[in-house]
């Protein structure tokens, strides 16, 4: 086999604190992270040289999935190869995009030449701090610098993820938390809660305050989602921002009626796996 195709998925943050600084730009978070049916598709074959083309466009050697594929070419003797990406993941939201395309990577480098799950993992957390749980996906709560996963009984939850033209950058939220942010505690309440099924008063975000001071244009789409659902929350650190809705006949009947209103919507459900092959 010398090619591979997969679907990898989005992750979403029911949860997000920040608890603490490790210093040199790293912060101590605890998280709850979901797959969702938001996803990019990744095709990875047996190259002369590396390449990626994101939607048709070529990519630098920035680009995640770039990354990946040279660390396993230089350093773990694995072939060149070329990568195409087709974007369903919006840009900027906190749904882990660039992270979805190396880990979607890393799981075309295993299946296609054997590398190794331990090494899969170091190579993760090397190029991102979520590709070790969209490599896995599922739903876990995740601690540290993002690589630290402890799997949670799986959910299904209907939801409607929503995005304003904003994106944000996320050093500058961080950096902007370390200045006004307040530590938070939600990811403890809602694993606790998630035994007898009232987690979802819990749902928060400790970033979502600084990020709506940085992009303004987020808080009018978190206005017009409260008006439809209790339970309306920021995902990573933005600016997607979801609403937990009673099924998915109601996501898919608000997805439909806020289409015209709002850069980026769509209706999902939360998903049990990160990556399937095409």
């Amino acid at each position: 086999m010398d090619k591979l195709k997969v679907r990898v998925n989005a992750k979403l943050n029911m949860t997000l604190d920040v608890v603490g600084n490790f210093g040199r730009g790293y912060h101590n978070l605890d998280m709850t992270m979901i797959s969702i049916g938001v996803f990019d598709i990744v095709e990875v074959c047996k190259a002369d040289t590396i390449s990626v083309f994101m939607d048709y466009k070529e990519c630098d050697e920035s680009n995640t999935a770039y990354k990946v594929a040279k660390i396993c070419n230089e350093e773990y003797g694995l072939p060149p190869v070329k990568i195409e990406i087709v974007k369903g993941i919006p840009f900027g939201g906190g749904l882990g995009g660039s992270s979805a395309d190396a880990s979607a990577t890393l799981y075309c480098m295993q299946k296609l030449f054997g590398l190794s799950d331990s090494n899969a993992k170091l190579i993760a957390t090397r190029v991102g701090s979520d590709v070790n749980f969209m490599l896995k996906g599922g739903f876990c709560r995740v601690t540290g610098k993002g690589d630290d996963l402890s799997p949670l009984p799986f959910k299904e939850y209907s939801l409607v993820v929503a995005k304003s033209k904003t994106s944000a950058v996320t050093k500058e939220v961080f950096d902007n938390f370390d200045k006004i942010g307040v530590v938070t505690d939600f990811t403890k309440k809602f694993v606790n809660a998630l035994g007898n099924g009232s987690e979802l008063q819990f749902i928060g975000n400790g970033l979502q305050s600084v990020t709506q001071s940085l992009c303004e244009d987020m808080t009018k789409v978190i206005e017009v989602l409260s008006k439809y659902s209790h339970y309306v929350c920021m995902s990573g650190s933005g600016t997607c921002v979801f609403a937990i809705m009673e099924n998915m006949n109601d996501a898919n009947l608000l997805a439909d009626r806020l289409k015209v209103k709002m850069n980026y919507i769509k209706a999902c459900t939360t998903l049990p796996y990160g990556i399937k092959e095409c």
